[in-house]
């Protein structure tokens, strides 16, 4: 690493402990001013020093925290989303670290009003590190820090065809792209053994892990245009075996990141691919927050929803909620309810035509010109306010907030058997098809099942996360609606 280089991560660490220490500061003049204790004596607590060293002490290991989940690395500090999940970590942890402390230390002087300031610390310390580090992800993104730290990989390509030759050529002529050197499979008998601009080429594709051992690649591209679902779907799990991060490469994607973020890029799309975590514990965490989620939803929306209800039964004849049978998790059906955003209709001429979007291969998102929507749901349907009641359909467990979108039961008579890979976790209000696949032009229902299965073989509370983070522009904008 360059003395540059150097500086700048010195400058971001800096600036990391400025705003850990002006949380700190904030939250204690805060709490222990005469104002607050005035106004509300739970609320306010006096100044004691051994509660301000313990605090800024624990703030300081956030620190290493930062560091172990990633945080100095060049590419997560271009990503300001990717910063913001592991700040809220980092801080969690931080949180649980401190709760077990005072736990055991139940004599120290500052135990008294813990609860306070370890809230307050976390969600200001929150606040403000993510705000530094929103000017640092664009310092760095204008090459203004770190210009010379791009990271260098080795790297294994599945497919030496015509898009793995545009794949060399830009590891050839793209030194941002990151790449130091490349090595080729392909099931072709005339190209094994040969190179391709240089890369040699190695033969099976079904031997990729022994493959990455070999190589001592650091990442797996699978660079193939013309290949059966079914078949790209095996290759891609052998791959992931591997360990190593796995990208899909595909003229009829966009780059999906693991923070769900659609990219443009002059190559064909990449579909980023992160190692399957199926844990119980992750499953439980999801169903908590669901859970809790949707219990502060209802309170929060209960007058704002009242309202709702009154303008969609004044606006036409019939009732304020509409239900229909959906298709859930392992298959099994439940109804999911929604505000009425249409005149009354027996809907056979829509389902009708549904059905010969779907045999045409075409993504099945409801049509926004459909002569039957009111128009206050018209409005509803674009900023997705429609589906606030699916918030009990969360509460009830036959859905949660984030997860594919929940299908009809002709629908899925059109899906492939891969398809079916989408029920193994509970569908969701919003997922990555609502942020992401909303913005591919002529989305079809295999692009559409691939968004869909990619989350159900990646779950984790984290990537979560960074879908509702995603969503909230989506809705605020109004490109909602599913």
């Amino acid at each position: 690493m360059s003395d540059k280089g150097n500086s700048s991560r010195i400058a971001i660490v800096l600036a990391d402990c400025i705003a850990l220490a002006l949380a700190v500061v904030v939250v204690f003049a805060l709490r222990t001013s005469e104002f607050v204790r005035a106004f509300s004596p739970k609320a306010g607590a006096e100044f004691q020093p051994d509660a301000f060293y313990f605090y800024a002490a624990t703030a300081l290991l956030l620190l290493p925290l930062f560091r172990l989940n990633g945080m100095y690395r060049y590419k997560v500090l271009t990503n300001w989303l990717e910063q913001l999940v592991q700040i809220i970590k980092s801080f969690l942890t931080i949180a649980v670290l401190q709760i077990i402390i005072l736990f055991f230390w139940k004599d120290a002087p500052f135990t008294e009003s813990a609860r306070g300031f370890i809230l307050g610390f976390g969600g200001f310390g929150i606040l403000v590190t993510a705000l530094v580090r929103y000017g640092i992800s664009r310092l760095v993104r204008a090459k203004l820090l770190l210009a010379d730290q791009i990271e260098m990989k080795r790297v294994l390509v599945v497919g030496a065809g015509r898009a793995g030759e545009k794949f060399a050529l830009r590891i050839l002529n793209d030194p941002e792209f990151g790449i130091e050197t490349a090595w080729f499979v392909d099931d072709d008998p005339q190209k094994i053994g040969t190179a391709l601009l240089g890369f040699p080429i190695y033969g099976s594709v079904d031997n990729i892990a022994s493959h990455a051992i070999t190589t001592g690649a650091d990442e797996i591209y699978i660079v193939i245009n013309t290949i059966e679902h079914d078949r790209l779907m095996e290759i891609i799990e052998r791959a992931k075996r591997t360990g190593l991060p796995v990208k899909i490469l595909s003229r009829r994607f966009y780059l999906v990141n693991q923070d769900g973020k659609v990219v443009q890029d002059s190559l064909p799309a990449m579909l980023q691919l992160s190692a399957p975590l199926y844990i119980r514990p992750g499953m439980i965490a999801k169903r908590a927050v669901d859970v809790v989620g949707a219990l502060l939803a209802i309170v929060l929306l209960l007058i704002p929803g009242m309202i709702i209800a009154i303008l969609v039964k004044l606006s036409s004849p019939g009732p304020v909620f509409y239900s229909s049978e959906r298709i859930g998790k392992g298959g099994r059906p439940f109804r999911m309810y929604k505000f009425r955003t249409m005149r009354p209709n027996d809907g056979a001429e829509h389902i009708q035509k549904a059905q010969e979007r779907l045999k045409q291969g075409l993504h099945m998102g409801k049509v926004e010109d459909d002569p039957r929507i009111t128009p206050i749901g018209k409005v509803l349907r674009k900023y997705s306010i429609d589906e606030l009641p699916q918030i009990v359909n969360v509460l009830t467990g036959d859905m949660s907030f984030v997860g594919p979108r929940p299908c009809l039961a002709y629908e899925m008579e059109s899906f492939d058997d891969w398809h079916k890979r989408r029920f193994m976790v509970l569908p969701g209000l919003t997922g990555l098809w609502q942020v992401t696949g909303r913005q591919l032009p002529n989305l079809g229902l295999h692009d559409a099942m691939i968004l869909d299965v990619f989350y159900a073989d990646n779950f984790t509370i984290w990537l979560d996360i960074k879908i509702l983070l995603r969503t909230i522009p989506v809705v605020l904008f109004g490109r909602g609606g599913s």
